[in-house]
């Protein structure tokens, strides 16, 4: 059920099993699961069923760089940021997990294996019916060759999976306000975590409305599942009992914080054919499930050990088929021109580059001396790229280039020498929670669970110690998924 936090008595109490903070991805997914199993829970959601503008004010941060604005980047009503996403969904691959020695602070405290179970239980939570894989693209479209092999030692080809987009608070909300095990508390703000004196264990969620009414949550678990600035901003905030804010004894908590460089519509493909379309671009004629306007290659794992590269991946929009792209640019207008007078068919497409970016812990979130309309200090935003984040963009870039040109099938034109220079995907929030096994290297363990608490633990992309270069939504479905699991194992 819904209720309206304003219509409570001031002073309000509620008893539950699992009290979740945050309605976007990953609290609707883990409220859903846990309640599926007769699990009782308490969904905070800070804004109500429609955007309001007093609310989403609330998440206005205080960037230390004015390239990066990050106030516009989250939606704070029921469904949070899915109500604005773009639907493009791919899972974190296997190199992604593992500890890479040229990148600091890698690795992820399991193995991909551990969430491949919840990525297919994902799927059908975003309305994606099966994982489309080359295999699939290899038995559909055998007679066309690939732009760049399979096997080839430096790039993969990918596909990108899409759901519709799948915007969960309408897709759930009938679900969670017929379930009996699910109360959804609307324009509840959490303001703190409160623990016992020993610092070791929460003892409730202290939430406050703008219309001045206080009330508080008693659960058995609590789950933050606010993003990767709120969930940070929370743990830092609650430090009446834990000086320096909970999970903060090694000073990590806001630290790590990524996000992906994204480039699109200043860099062209032109591909040359001489037997009809290639394997990749068979994509466009989708099914179900399967982006219909996008493929794509990666750098794979030889590549990226040879010359210490970060995850990426060189998409192509099909000119033309995606309204929100531009159209090609007209630096490769000349190349076009030729293809055409040396009667070589050519087929031209928009690049759009997704980069990992690399965790270190200058990159952060902190506290300001700047209150918000709940008293609360607001959020500092410290985003920070190093050069071997850019050097690797330019060099996957650059690399993909050279392979096209030696095997004569394409170029890679940039409409600007600096095209790759400073530009990010702002929404992708990452890290600032990492997991970790040892305390002295993240903020929660593996199963999401603050270090040195035991009922506190975090959801959603927070978590994550790395990036990869996939948008992060369906493994912030899959983690929830699991998670649901180990609450309900873990009970008392």
């Amino acid at each position: 059920m819904f209720i309206d936090a304003n219509t409570l008595e001031d002073g309000f109490r509620a008893e539950t099993d699992v009290c979740i903070v945050g309605a976007g991805a990953a609290g609707i997914t883990l409220a859903v699961a846990l309640a599926a199993a007769g699990t009782d829970v308490v969904l905070l959601e800070s804004g109500g069923l429609v955007p309001d503008a007093p609310t989403q004010a609330l998440s206005d941060t205080i960037d230390r760089d004015p390239r990066f604005p990050f106030a516009s980047t989250r939606l704070r009503y029921f469904g949070g940021s899915t109500n604005h996403w773009g639907g493009l969904c791919r899972a974190l691959d296997e190199d992604d997990f593992l500890v890479r020695p040229w990148i600091g602070e890698s690795g992820w405290p399991f193995r991909r294996a551990e969430l491949v179970p919840y990525y297919e239980r994902a799927l059908p939570m975003l309305e994606i019916p099966r994982a489309f894989s080359l295999d699939d693209l290899d038995r559909a479209r055998p007679d066309r060759p690939y732009l760049v092999a399979r096997d080839h030692p430096g790039f993969t080809p990918l596909v990108w999976l899409q759901s519709p987009p799948t915007m969960m608070g309408e897709r759930y909300r009938d679900a969670i306000a017929e379930d009996p095990h699910i109360r959804c508390l609307l324009h509840a703000n959490a303001v703190e975590v409160s623990m016992d004196a020993g610092g070791r264990h929460a003892t409730g969620i202290r939430m406050a409305t703008l219309g001045g009414r206080g009330a508080s949550i008693a659960a058995k678990r609590y789950v933050l599942c606010a993003g990767a600035i709120e969930n940070a901003r929370l743990l830092l905030l609650s430090d009446s009992v834990v000086p320096g804010g909970i999970g903060n004894g090694h000073d990590l908590v806001g630290r790590c914080f990524m996000t992906h460089f994204g480039v699109g519509g200043t860099l062209a493909l032109v591909a040359f054919e001489d037997g009809g379309t290639f394997r990749e671009e068979a994509l466009i004629q989708h099914r179900p499930g399967l982006s219909e306007h996008v493929f794509g290659w990666t750098t794979n794992a030889a590549l990226r050990g040879r010359l210490g590269l970060l995850g990426c991946s060189i998409n192509a929009w099909v000119a033309g088929t995606e309204p929100t792209r531009p159209s090609v640019p007209p630096a490769i207008d000349a190349l076009l021109a030729h293809g055409s007078r040396a009667r070589i068919r050519t087929r031209a497409h928009v690049l759009a580059i997704l980069g990992e970016q690399a965790p270190h812990r200058e990159s952060r979130i902190s506290l300001s001396n700047e209150l918000d309309a709940l008293g609360q200090r607001r959020a500092v935003v410290d985003l920070r790229f190093r050069e071997d984040d850019l050097r690797s963009l330019r060099q996957s870039v650059e690399a993909f280039a050279a392979v096209l040109a030696r095997r004569g099938v394409g170029r890679v034109r940039l409409e600007h020498e600096d095209v790759l220079e400073s530009r990010f995907a702002p929404d992708h929030h990452m890290g600032t929670t990492r997991m970790a096994a040892d305390p002295r290297s993240g903020v929660t363990d593996a199963a999401g669970r603050v270090h040195g608490v035991d009922n506190l633990y975090v959801g959603g992309s927070s978590l994550f110690p790395t990036s990869g270069f996939a948008n992060p939504t369906l493994t912030i479905v899959a983690l929830a998924l699991r998670q649901a699991d180990q609450l309900r194992y873990s009970m008392p």
